[in-house]
């Protein structure tokens, strides 16, 4: 399986709590409701990183790590391209995400300890 990873920063004018909750409550729903994504995308999860205080372990920059899993690059291609996403989620996105300071590779899943990403 092929993995999108997006490292998220919010807008400058918005606050931590804002980007969380307009993420949580807003896009996370709407982009799993989409047709294309329910038909494309076989895992779909979103951390938005916390302090724990753990020593050794440093605050991140990113306002939320975001991870997509696909058959292959094909179904990357076809959500990046439908409507679904070009009218729906990409203007949702500019509402709250600064795609100009915010990364995205990708990457296959290698399993190292406990099962592989479950397949439907």
């Amino acid at each position: 399986m092929i993995i999108l990873v997006s490292l998220l920063r919010r807008l400058p004018e918005l606050s931590r709590e804002e980007f969380v909750e307009h993420h949580r409550e807003t896009h996370a729903p709407l982009f799993v409701s989409m047709e294309t994504v329910r038909r494309v995308v076989r895992r779909y999860t979103v951390d938005h990183p916390q302090s724990f205080g753990v020593p050794g372990v440093a605050d991140t920059t990113f306002d939320a790590v975001v991870r997509q899993w696909f058959d292959d690059t094909s179904g990357i291609q076809e959500l990046m391209t439908s409507k679904d996403y070009l009218e729906t989620i990409r203007p949702d996105e500019a509402r709250f995400i600064d795609m100009s300071r915010s990364e995205f590779y990708l990457a296959e899943d290698q399993v190292f300890l406990g099962e592989p990403t479950p397949r439907p």
